[in-house]
């Protein structure tokens, strides 16, 4: 069951990928399984519900792979600054979740934008704050809310990386040299003195 609830989000990802949610159809996405539509439902109530089905899992998907690759360092400051690293890094490989992140119009209405986003910003907030606070119980950290430190972290980093604020990241150098500067804002906000 599950390898064609799969199957279905797969060849219906690379359809939204490419023609956007308004103008891909359920036909189309049973043409491209190979199966009835009838199929299709048993799985989805409508295409909608497809879509919300294929945005949870590839965000997870993303969180697990970006906070996968961190989990196994010890010090919370270094697995910060990997992570800001490795997300930038990753945001700018995978136009799907990019596209969603960065509120792509031709992918699916402002409305599921910000249901979605309201899904994974508060995921990833949430595992930055464990992170935040870890620091804080090892004493690496200062006193802070690490709620508020995750959140407004979280979205100075989707100024500097994915939403691309300005004309600041319009080649490698220029993200380089700001993902730097995120970095150092980030240290210096948190560590001790």
């Amino acid at each position: 069951m599950d390898d064609i609830k799969n199957n279905i989000l797969d060849k219906a990802k690379d359809r939204l990928d490419r023609f956007g949610f308004k103008k891909t159809t359920m036909d189309e996405i049973s043409r491209d399984c190979k199966i009835s539509k009838k199929t299709i439902y048993e799985h989805f109530k409508d295409k909608e519900d497809l879509f919300t089905c294929l945005i949870t899992r590839e965000c997870h998907k993303t969180v697990e792979i970006l906070f996968s690759q961190v989990c196994e360092i010890a010090d919370p400051l270094e697995r910060l600054i990997h992570l800001i690293k490795s997300a930038i890094s990753y945001f700018n490989e995978d136009t799907f979740v990019t596209r969603i992140l960065k509120n792509d119009d031709a992918l699916f209405s402002a409305f599921l934008s910000r249901k979605y986003h309201t899904l994974i910003d508060q995921e990833i907030i949430s595992r930055i704050a464990a992170i935040v606070n870890e620091g804080k119980q090892q004493g690496l950290f200062r006193e802070v809310d690490e709620k508020v430190v995750a959140y407004a972290g979280f979205k100075l980093f989707q100024s500097f990386s994915y939403m691309q604020t300005g004309q600041y990241l319009t080649d490698q150098d220029k993200q380089e040299y700001y993902t730097d500067v995120l970095i150092d804002f980030i240290v210096h906000a948190l560590v001790k003195k």
